[in-house]
């Protein structure tokens, strides 16, 4: 079966279990009566089912899938309690006993954001260890400052040295478990990441054993990660040093990371393709599986063609490019014909989420398209249906990202099949003249005008700003106008952070525009930064201070004077760090900073914070001597 194995349905707010199970019973019956959407949702969600076969526990399977479970049970569990925010609430609680009980029907649970935090935040240790024991990433921090906030450096920099021993012995344990003792197992991922394949050789004589082990977080051998990297000369040798060739991590083979790197230009001059020919012929010498991605890369239609005709052609994998979409990134025409002729989503809307809540993702494909330029693979893939206003997670549509390539024949050719420019791109891409007719071809300007005033903060146009401003009617304090706020001072469309063609030419300085015209409206001291539930309660001087991929240190003194001109207060503490603005900056190192808040009355001491949370802590701790040195000299001249 072609379709993807992903949610069609939506939990309600209060699922009830007995509900679901009289679904399943009506799913099982309508199947084998051959109803056809019974069939279409059964297909979707189980290989080769057959109706005078088909069980109840089958139907409580596709059931489960189709609301976005892996299984019945857990589908079972969720209804009865075990969740996301349940889980949180229970380790804030020091519940171990429902801790235990919902990781034990629910082991995934521990593996996403929010209850490490909580249990590392309550400094409860035997939490800590049960979620550890259950998969835990206590490397995984809140967006934009993973580094900063994840659970082993809180306990780290807060001193909570219980809580890091139980944290780094876990690990050790997993290292041991997934990828044996040996402690060259590093240096061997970095010489064949690197290419040292004479380092490669010397580790692996000396500690044959090596051959086989994985990298903790990816699952990686050291075959999948010399394919991906598509090396020649070392595949082959490894393969010949007792290599598994199908070795699985993440539902892929070496081959499938061999046809995720084809297609790009080598160092060498040659492109991707051509290493990648080589890569894979060694690897299929070796009995290596056909895959899917890999018969995609290599142009193999009658392989594809038969797999579909058995039944057993799927485009599942959620850990790299679905089949169509790599078909257009591979340059394949005459595969991703082929694909969309044996009837695969032309979108291929896929999960995108990984909590209990269900979102999805779509439009790849075009999406990839319109990024290179590839007119007549998008037009096969508008032929036969695919939606030019789908919106790709966190990338925007095909006509986003065909404005953001300055690339209007594609333009074109989405609008003639109903593609749209909407306010992002309007605001993105500083389109005035776009801005003005959306707004008053709008039938709610509130609406549009929200919209328009959060894509022009962030592309940095003040004219749109000014003209979506006249239509927002926001409280000074409501909390909408933090994320406002933030999107101007990344500067986005610089190139550090925007999709497309880097505006090297465009005007950096109307940022500080926009940000200026955005605190006349707002209180400066408004908290934002809600991520997988957590509260990270920032105003914009901590923003400034902490930016991932800051502007330039005049800019960042300029943004962050235009606040304090505002009414920024230096007293204020983020809920995570428990720091100021001033803490932050000598956290990151933002000397200029640091002197800024200093000059306008920043207490350099700050007695009253946590021990770990003082600036002059923040500074030795991170080693930054500048910064040290300008707390020490402030604090001689009030002396």
């Amino acid at each position: 079966m072609t379709r993807s194995t992903l949610p069609t349905r939506t939990l309600a707010d209060r699922p009830d279990l007995e509900q679901l199970r009289r679904q399943a019973k009506e799913l099982r019956e309508a199947f084998r009566a051959r109803t056809p959407d019974a069939v279409a949702e059964v297909t979707s969600h189980y290989r080769n089912a057959e109706p005078a076969s088909f069980a109840l526990h089958n139907a409580q399977l596709v059931l489960a899938r189709a609301y976005g479970f892996q299984s019945w049970p857990k589908l079972k569990a969720y209804v009865e309690g075990a969740t996301d925010q349940r889980l949180v609430a229970a380790v804030r609680a020091g519940d171990l006993a429902q801790v235990r009980l919902m990781l034990d029907s629910r082991p995934e649970l521990a593996i996403r954001r929010g209850a490490l935090h909580a249990a590392v935040l309550g400094r409860a240790p035997e939490l800590v260890r049960v979620l550890m024991a259950h998969g835990a990433d206590p490397r995984r921090g809140f967006y934009p400052h993973e580094e900063a906030t994840n659970p082993l450096t809180i306990a780290t920099e807060r001193g909570y040295d219980e809580i890091v021993a139980i944290i780094r012995d876990e690990e050790q344990r997993r290292d041991v478990d997934q990828r044996g003792p040996a402690a060259s197992t590093d240096q061997l991922f970095d010489a064949v990441r690197a290419g040292d394949d004479a380092q490669v050789r010397r580790l692996m004589t000396s500690d044959p054993s090596l051959v086989r082990v994985r990298q903790p977080a990816s699952q990686w051998t050291p075959l999948h990660v010399a394919a991906f990297t598509l090396n020649e000369s070392l595949v082959p040798w490894l393969l010949d040093h007792g290599a598994q060739v199908n070795a699985m991590a993440r539902g892929m083979t070496p081959l499938d990371d061999v046809a995720a790197r084809s297609g790009e230009v080598g160092g060498d001059g040659r492109t991707r393709d051509e290493c990648f020919a080589a890569v894979a012929q060694a690897l299929l010498e070796r009995a290596a599986d056909l895959t899917a991605s890999a018969a995609v890369a290599l142009g193999n239609g009658a392989w594809l063609s038969a797999r579909h005709a058995d039944g057993r052609l799927t485009n599942v994998n959620q850990d790299s490019d679905k089949l169509l979409s790599l078909a257009v990134r591979r340059d394949r025409p005459e595969i991703l014909a082929l694909l969309l002729e044996l009837g695969l989503d032309p979108d291929e809307r896929h999960r995108s989420s990984e909590g209990d809540e269900v979102a999805f993702s779509a439009g790849e494909p075009l999406w990839y398209c319109a990024d290179s330029g590839r007119y007549a693979m998008a037009q096969t893939l508008l032929e036969h249906g695919a939606d030019p206003k789908a919106n790709v997670e966190a990338s925007g549509t095909p006509v986003f990202i065909a404005y953001g390539q300055s690339d209007r024949k594609m333009v074109a050719l989405l609008e003639q099949h109903g593609g749209v420019a909407d306010p992002n791109v309007a605001g993105y891409f500083r389109e005035t003249d776009l801005a003005v007719r959306l707004l008053a071809e709008a039938a709610d300007q509130r609406v549009t005008a929200e919209r328009l005033l959060d894509a022009a903060a962030c592309g940095g146009d003040p004219e749109i700003v000014r003209l979506a401003l006249e239509h927002v009617d926001w409280p000074r304090d409501d909390a909408r106008w933090f994320a406002v706020l933030e999107q101007p001072v990344r500067c986005w469309n610089r190139g550090a952070w925007g999709w497309g063609r880097p505006r090297a030419d465009w005007d950096s300085t109307t940022y500080r525009v926009c940000v200026g015209l955005i605190l006349e409206r707002c209180d400066p001291n408004i908290r934002g930064r809600i991520t997988d539930g957590a509260q990270l309660g920032l105003t914009i001087l901590h923003s400034v201070a902490g930016l991932r991929k800051p502007p330039p240190p005049d800019e960042r003194v300029g943004f962050a004077t235009l606040v304090l001109d505002a009414g920024g207060r230096l007293d204020l503490r983020d809920n995570l760090l428990q720091s100021t603005p001033l803490g932050w900056a000598c956290r990151w190192g933002r000397v200029e900073l640091v002197e800024l808040l200093l000059s306008r009355g920043a207490d350099p001491v700050e007695a009253d914070a946590h021990p770990w949370a003082t600036p002059e802590a923040w500074a030795r701790k991170m080693d930054h001597g500048s910064v040290l040195t300008a707390l020490q000299e402030h604090g001689r001249k009030d002396s």
